[in-house]
């Protein structure tokens, strides 16, 4: 086995046959999606913030960015033809690749049948051949790649304890393009894999009324806000390493 990204916290690895043959799974910065990277940086003449001068766009929210750079995304391991009817009740996928099948399914029925978001249709399953193994006491978090607009499936999120399990971990996935009939290329984006610390997870938070000295600083930032740019970027985010 050959591994990638190994450092302290999270490492991936595949078997040699497939290292440098499958795409590998690459830091979620370096695949911003393409809608978010053609934002220009600032609006129109005609929208004007509160200085007078162009407002910023989304380019320029940094929360939008960070979540997006967040974590690890596993891609297609490679080219495969998906065929839809009109109504989604059959879906094929075409002929096993080299390693194998690059999509299987789930039946409905797992789904829950006729209340399956899936429904008429199967759900179907991406094959990942990279196995994810995380320091004593860390999970993976799975998610959709977060703001990367997929119109054609959605993968299923999940939480795996992969300090202990460490094997592969496929994708489960919602179909949605009806009457379909084209190339998934290898690469596509399929899921953000994102450690979190198993300690740090709870089931409940408190939940109360603020108390002055909130509400007070909570003015505070609204008025710095209202007299400058860039408040939360310069003065309230942590610098990203």
């Amino acid at each position: 086995m050959i591994s990638i990204f190994k450092n302290d916290i999270i490492e991936f690895f595949c078997t040699p046959d497939k290292f440098d043959v499958i795409p590998k799974p690459i830091p979620a910065f370096k695949m911003i999606p393409e809608w978010f990277k053609k934002i220009q940086p600032t609006s129109a003449d005609n929208l004007r913030d509160h200085a007078g001068a162009k407002s910023m766009t989304a380019k320029k929210c940094m929360p939008l960015l960070d979540a997006m750079s967040t974590g690890y995304i596993i891609p297609l391991f490679a080219d495969i033809n998906v065929r839809t009817n009109k109504d989604g009740s059959l879906i094929e996928i075409g002929p096993p690749n080299l390693f194998g099948d690059v999509i299987s399914f789930h039946d409905k029925e797992q789904l829950g049948g006729k209340t399956s978001p899936t429904y008429p249709g199967n759900a179907i399953k991406f094959i990942n051949h990279w196995v994810i193994k995380t320091a004593p006491g860390y999970s993976t978090l799975f998610v959709p790649p977060l703001n990367h607009i997929e119109p054609r499936f959605t993968c299923l999120s999940g939480l795996v304890d992969t300090d202990t399990y460490v094997k592969e971990v496929n994708f489960p996935a919602i179909w949605h393009a009806k009457d379909y009939d084209g190339l998934v290329t290898a690469g596509t984006p399929l899921v953000t894999v994102i450690p979190v610390k198993r300690s740090d997870l709870t089931s409940e938070a408190p939940v109360r009324v603020m108390s002055e000295k909130e509400r007070l600083n909570i003015i505070k930032i609204q008025n710095q806000q209202a007299t400058r740019r860039h408040v939360y970027t310069n003065k309230l985010r942590e610098p990203r390493k």
